[in-house]
């Protein structure tokens, strides 16, 4: 079978990276009820990141730091009752496991709701790594313990996501990216814009996109 390069280097994507929330589901997890919550119990003001927020608010504090993560979690696995998948983005990776190509999985969602939506698919036994929030709470941290936990070159390894975080991650790591935006990249002001930045707007062009890197 005929292996497609990586921009003229000699290197074949062996490692594929995918995030969770976004990219292979859509899992509708209630945030401005959590942000209001936070802001309670923290006593916060005005718009913040979540997870950043709560490793800030409970520095040195590990039993308050569990338990604003665990409300979290919570609503997480509430939300999975109306989740929403992708079926395209599962068919893609059936099909790069059927081609020996490595897969993994990295979220900033909990072990527990995560692993419930793979079991729901039936995808679980697919990925050969999957860190989560429980595991790290950045996305490059994610990034880069999964390369090193396969033994993958960041030459060799690709990510999928649907933030500039994941763009921005996977670049720091050294990693080519694709974006998935289902057609709102043009819309969207949250997600910023980068030249270097590969995005497809649904799962036929995310094929096509990763077909090109194999």
């Amino acid at each position: 079978m005929e292996r497609r390069w990586i921009q003229g280097k000699n290197t074949v994507i062996e490692l594929v990276i995918f995030d969770l929330d976004g990219t292979l589901v859509r899992l509708p997890v209630r945030y401005d009820l959590l942000r209001n919550k936070l802001k309670e119990k923290f006593n916060i003001e005005g718009e913040f990141f979540i997870i950043p927020t709560i490793l800030s608010k409970t520095k040195g504090n590990d039993e308050l730091k569990k338990e604003a993560f665990e409300f979290i979690c919570n609503e997480e696995c509430n939300a999975i009752n109306e989740l929403e998948i992708y079926e395209g983005v599962i068919k893609i990776i059936k099909e790069l496991h059927s081609k020996d190509k490595k897969i993994a999985l990295v979220t900033l969602q909990c072990e527990r709701a995560a692993t419930t939506i793979l079991e729901i698919i039936g995808i679980r036994d697919l990925f050969s790594n999957i860190f989560t929030r429980d595991n790290y709470t950045n996305r490059y941290e994610q990034i880069i313990n999964t390369m090193n936990k396969i033994e993958i070159k960041s030459n060799q390894t690709l990510m999928i996501g649907d933030r500039i975080n994941d763009f921005e991650s996977a670049k720091k790591a050294g990693c080519e990216s694709i974006i998935i935006r289902r057609g709102k990249m043009k819309t969207d002001t949250n997600i910023g814009f980068d030249h270097e930045m590969k995005y497809v707007k649904d799962d036929i062009e995310l094929k096509r996109e990763i077909s090109n890197l194999l």
